[in-house]
């Protein structure tokens, strides 16, 4: 018998602290309207308040065909190396070990066989003091070839 009365009080004390805890909680999502601010719920949609905002390529391809690529596949390296160039950033080849380090303003360090292959296919050529840019060619890649990730 004392048993069933001490159950039925914690049962009654449960819901009293659940029904506190739920007028609490309303208590607080409603505050927001209370302080004079409009509740999210209520404002217009605009779908340019969820687009993503990005910078734009610098460098775009030309559109005039170059002739037949010498890859059709590139590779993940290779495509982030190419969207560096593209967006303005001189590309400099470094050993492993080195391209963690900090590089100079507006410059990029990716491995040296990734740089050497994109030059060898005409994708990067020299800037004359020790770095790559992107060619139209390599524009005309990040377009059209696929990434094997």
């Amino acid at each position: 018998m004392e048993f069933a009365v001490l159950l039925m009080v914690m049962i009654v004390l449960g819901l009293l602290g659940w029904g506190m805890y739920r007028l609490m909680k309303r208590r607080g999502a409603s505050s927001p309207a209370d302080a004079g601010q409009a509740e999210p719920h209520s404002l217009p949609l605009d779908d340019s308040t969820y687009r993503v905002s990005y910078a734009p390529p610098e460098f775009e391809w030309s559109g005039t065909t170059t002739g037949a690529l010498p890859v059709k596949i590139l590779t993940y390296k290779q495509y982030e190396c190419l969207e560096d160039a593209r967006y303005g950033f001189r590309i400099v080849g470094v050993p492993p070990t080195e391209r963690k380090q900090p590089q100079p303003h507006k410059t990029r360090a990716h491995g040296l066989k990734t740089v050497a292959s994109l030059k060898k296919h005409g994708f990067l050529e020299d800037d004359g003091e020790g770095g790559y840019l992107i060619t139209d060619r390599g524009l005309n890649a990040l377009e059209v070839c696929s990434v094997r990730y």
